[in-house]
């Protein structure tokens, strides 16, 4: 019951997410380029983590459970690896922009790069590690 209930509010998140993001859409008026990035980074995280929902389900139908030590195991890993990917978006991303674009970020915009760059290494980890089926 406890498997389910979690597929289920994982389900109620990501329509939460979805929804979200479309009325924003519906609100920008014209869209440009980075507002392009930003959408396509986060049906991008939403696409992965649907996929991590419908595979538990599948095993919840199958009658295994959802989560094995295999797959704690891989969860620990990448986010050990989205961890030290936030801290080194942190120091490192803020520096490339200066220099490349010469212009410091405000805080809000170094927090969105933590966050996006973290999800983002989360999630491919987690996907190459349970897909590579080794841990």
């Amino acid at each position: 019951m406890k498997e389910k209930t979690g597929i289920i509010i994982g389900v109620m998140i990501t329509t939460i997410v979805l929804l979200t993001l479309a009325i924003w859409m519906l609100n920008l008026g014209t869209l440009e380029t980075t507002e392009i990035g930003s959408i396509a980074i986060i049906i991008l995280l939403i696409a992965a983590a649907a996929y991590v929902l419908w595979d538990r389900a599948k095993n919840i139908k199958k009658g295994l459970p959802t989560k094995d030590e295999r797959l704690l195991t891989i969860s620990y890993k990448s986010g050990y690896y989205g961890f030290i990917a936030a801290i080194w978006s942190a120091v490192f991303g803020p520096l490339l922009i200066d220099i490349l674009f010469g212009y410091e970020l405000e805080a809000s915009r170094v927090t969105a790069l933590v966050v996006i760059v973290s999800g983002i290494v989360f999630m491919t980890s987690y996907l190459y590690l349970a897909t590579k089926g080794k841990n």
